[in-house]
């Protein structure tokens, strides 16, 4: 790439240089009228930026790597790779009967499981798959709640020490295989029914390993201290680094506490998307925890059961009146439902004459719990505080994407788009190499990822070029797959895969495979 702008390590500034690139890595970073080496090839950069390819820390792209609208999202955005198996769910590790409950639960997350990884599959199986069959690189956490169902199904009853030591063996097998972490979903079933001794448990593996334990907290927003508290004490006992997933919380209420943990010695990192409102699956935010266990058949089968109905209208439904009031459907996972997509449950439900806890279970009977919400987070939660969390310096940046329905949320299509907007030209929070650092550098270095994050000879060649004057997001709530704008080359070592705005033919998108390790005992 002849006269790019490359962001100075460690400094504020850009340096005008030429980026000779061979065999996926670069060969040498030049003065920008420097004489090429013959037979090379040339991009005319001048006046765009050569950022290190994004890592979204936090993706739910399991469904979508491969599909042209999503990859086509990403890679506007700059993503050259997304660490996938997030929130303790995904494809695997699964048995040919915890399968099908994996993917009925949380189907308006991560989108059908490609006919390829259905039945019995590992984390190899995965990070094999999506080799050269998408754009863009993927790595994997060991999702500890599929692993849960894989030795014990959807129950709530604490594992069997023969389960533990399945669960155990189970995950450093796993991890031998290449995942780069193990990720915890504290508020999804059926990791959410873990005891102390079996989080511990993965903790001790992520402490022996060196990677990550990645938490989806049990409590965000005003509930968040207790959440970290717990995810702090595990740390601690375990001696493991750990990972917050998508941070978002009065920065009052989170950082003090995060600072405290790191000056303590554990370390911390965490991820975070640029928005003010959430998405998840509403069988979690709509139904009892009770309800869930034994899995999504045995939870339609309480739906169905007019008994349990009215017990949910008299003494569930009210209680949570405040938060449904939040939310607008994503997702809808059947042809009649599609009509409550972008709609507010409140109006949905006044469209049909039913209360709203009624249609709620409705809704969910009908798309076999295949409903995804988007949750307008509290008013305690503003803007400032949103910008002081990414600020942070042990900040990732995150998308928590999903990619599923006629109005998923824009952040799968815009949170790296809008944080360089946002961060280094309007607010000028970041200069361009602490933008490198925030949404790419750091997720390398934390995930065991290669030398990426980095314009420097001898690292992977997963670079995009940046028009600082253009640079934006596009999506918004009315258009959530608008691509952005100022990101036109996209290249995973070194292969272009977008060109002037448009996909390439190229597929040489890898699953990454984090460094074997060797158990100490």
């Amino acid at each position: 790439m002849r006269d790019a702008l490359i962001p100075s390590e460690g400094m504020t500034g850009l340096d005008r240089a030429t980026v000779v690139i061979a065999a996926g890595v670069v060969r040498e970073v030049l003065p920008p009228d420097a004489a090429l080496p013959q037979g090379f090839a040339t991009l005319a950069a001048a006046g765009r930026i050569l950022m290190p390819g994004f890592i979204d820390a936090h993706s739910h792209a399991e469904g979508a790597l491969g599909r042209e609208t999503p990859e086509l999202g990403l890679l506007r955005q700059g993503i050259t790779t997304a660490i996938i198996g997030q929130d303790g769910v995904s494809f695997a590790p699964a048995t040919a009967e915890s399968a099908p409950m994996n993917e009925r639960y949380f189907s308006a997350i991560n989108g059908p499981v490609p006919p390829a990884l259905s039945g019995d599959c590992s984390v190899d199986d995965v990070l094999t798959h999506f080799s050269s069959q998408s754009r863009i690189n993927a790595a994997m956490l060991l999702p500890a709640g599929t692993l849960r169902s894989a030795v014990a199904g959807f129950t709530a009853e604490p594992l069997t020490e023969s389960q533990l030591e399945a669960a155990t063996e189970l995950a450093v097998a796993s991890l031998d295989a290449g995942a780069c972490g193990i990720s915890l979903g504290l508020e999804y079933v059926p990791n959410g029914f873990a005891d102390r001794r079996e989080l511990l448990r993965y903790a001790g593996i992520a402490a022996a390993s060196g990677a990550p334990l990645v938490a989806h907290l049990r409590g965000y927003e005003q509930s968040a201290p207790q959440g970290l508290a717990e995810f702090f004490g595990l740390a601690r006992e375990a001696g493991a680094p750990i990972h917050i997933s998508h941070l978002h919380a009065p920065a009052a209420l989170v950082l003090p506490a995060i600072d405290e943990a790191i000056d303590s010695g554990i370390s911390v990192t965490f991820d975070s998307y640029p928005y003010r409102r959430g998405n998840t699956i509403l069988t979690m935010l709509a139904l009892p925890a009770r309800l869930q266990e034994g899995g999504p058949a045995a939870t339609l089968a309480a739906l169905a059961d007019r008994a349990t109905l009215e017990e949910l209208r008299r003494d569930w439904f009210p209680s949570i009146a405040e938060l449904l009031s939040r939310v607008t459907v994503a997702s809808a996972a059947h042809p009649d439902w599609r009509w409550v997509e972008g709609q507010l449950l409140p109006a949905a439900a006044a469209a049909t004459g039913q209360e709203l806890g009624e249609f709620v279970c409705e809704l969910l009977l009908a798309t076999g719990l295949g409903v995804g919400a988007i949750v307008q987070q509290p008013a305690s939660n503003q803007i400032a505080d949103v910008r002081a969390i990414a600020n942070h310096p042990a900040h990732l940046g995150g998308s928590d994407g999903i990619y599923l329905g006629s109005h998923p949320h824009p952040r799968g299509w815009g949170s790296f788009a809008r944080m360089l907007r946002r961060h280094v030209v309007d607010w000028r929070d970041w200069s361009w190499a602490e933008a490198a650092d925030h949404l790419s550098y750091r997720a390398a270095a934390r995930f065991s990822l290669g030398d990426r994050g980095r314009a420097r000879p001898g690292s992977i060649a997963d670079f995009c070029l940046v028009h600082p004057d253009e640079i934006a997001d596009g999506a918004d709530y009315d258009a959530p797959t608008r691509p952005a704008r100022g990101i036109m080359e996209v290249f995973i070592a070194g292969v272009p895969v977008l060109s002037q705005g448009t996909l390439t033919d190229r597929y040489p998108g890898h699953g990454l495979r984090r460094p074997m390790w060797t158990p100490t005992s």
